[in-house]
């Protein structure tokens, strides 16, 4: 055969196999961090029935996902960076920060909103009656210090107590403490910890043991509800696989149908994946009130956006909430 005509079919063969094969894969192995509680039930639903690899399959790609819980806001942030894992899920206020830091390098934005619900201040000391109460001989729990949204609400309270300017004035007797832990030093009075920056079902558990109160809470200190907990990623891994996100959000929006269609079986999932000692009439209290929402848009997330960057945490200043989602929520209604 004449060198030529090797060369042509050579060629030809090799036009033919990129046609037919795909122009990339996706990911056939995803990993997702949480942190612990209530506000992360639709991913806690779509781990136990499997959704999201469902959806994929339906999208024509196969996907195995490994779930894990951590303690915070900066542990699962330092997961996301290391490609330890590929979607992360926390409070608002850590994807934030990773938004404002990371944009020229991974430009991890949020995929999806997950929960709005309140946030108590919790204390063990009857004289404590108002934030100012707080001295410095207390010591206040919340899952991160600085980075948890839990830090920022409690910093927005702290200004509105004590003035502008001063929402750091607690700062120094923040104690981070993952949730279980700090529902227990609360609880027993262990370790000097008389407040505790809670959320569900933690603060309610915690509301039933005599001597507990609430100080404040999120709701009040925003003026309404807002975003509690998010998902989110890195730039390339949406790139890189866009039926995957688009499997995430389908898989999540089933999740939120299911806990509205079938709250029953919603908290059997919850227990069998959590086993959380939690009674079970509180978990159908906290999930039955009015003002514990699911859905995938963020609401008043600007609110604290706005505060992040006034107080310097955010160095960039972001003009609306798309700024920090990526485009696949962008048609919601979101704020």
């Amino acid at each position: 055969m004449p060198n030529r005509l090797r060369v042509r079919l050579a060629a030809i063969a090799a036009a033919v196999l990129c046609l037919a094969a795909p122009a990339q894969a996706e990911m056939n192995s995803v990993r997702v961090a949480t942190q612990i509680g209530l506000p992360y039930l639709p991913l806690i639903i779509m781990q136990h029935d499997k959704l999201w690899e469902a959806e994929a399959k339906a999208r024509g790609v196969d996907v195995t996902v490994d779930y894990s819980r951590l303690g915070g806001g900066s542990p699962l942030n330092d997961a996301l960076l290391s490609d330890s894992v590929q979607v992360a899920a926390a409070g608002l206020a850590p994807m934030l920060t990773l938004w404002d830091k990371s944009a020229k390098v991974y430009g991890v934005k949020g995929l999806s909103a997950i929960n709005a619900s309140p946030m108590d201040l919790l204390t063990n000391k009857p004289d404590i009656k108002s934030i100012k109460d707080f001295g410095p001989n207390d010591r206040i729990a919340l899952p991160s210090i600085r980075v948890s949204i839990q830090a920022i609400i409690l910093a927005m309270g702290v200004e509105q107590a004590f003035g502008p300017g001063k929402s750091g004035e607690l700062d120094n007797i923040e104690v981070a403490m993952a949730h279980p832990e700090a529902y227990a030093a609360l609880t027993s009075k262990a370790g000097g910890i008389t407040g505790y920056m809670a959320s569900s079902p933690f603060q309610e558990r915690a509301l039933k043991v005599p001597g507990i109160t609430k100080v404040a809470d999120s709701f009040d200190i925003l003026g309404g509800p807002a975003t509690f907990s998010v998902a989110y990623a890195k730039a390339d891994f949406v790139k890189s696989n866009p039926k995957l996100v688009e499997a995430f959000i389908a898989a999540q929006r089933r999740a939120v149908g299911l806990i509205k269609t079938d709250l029953k079986g919603s908290i059997d999932k919850y227990y069998a994946v959590t086993n959380d000692k939690t009674d079970r009439a509180i978990v159908e209290e906290i999930l039955a009130s009015p003002s514990y929402d699911f859905d995938i848009f963020p609401k008043e997330s600007m609110k604290i956006a706005d505060f992040m960057h006034r107080t310097g945490v955010l160095k960039q200043k972001p003009a609306s909430w798309k700024d920090y989602f990526f485009e696949i929520v962008h048609g919601e209604k979101g704020s």
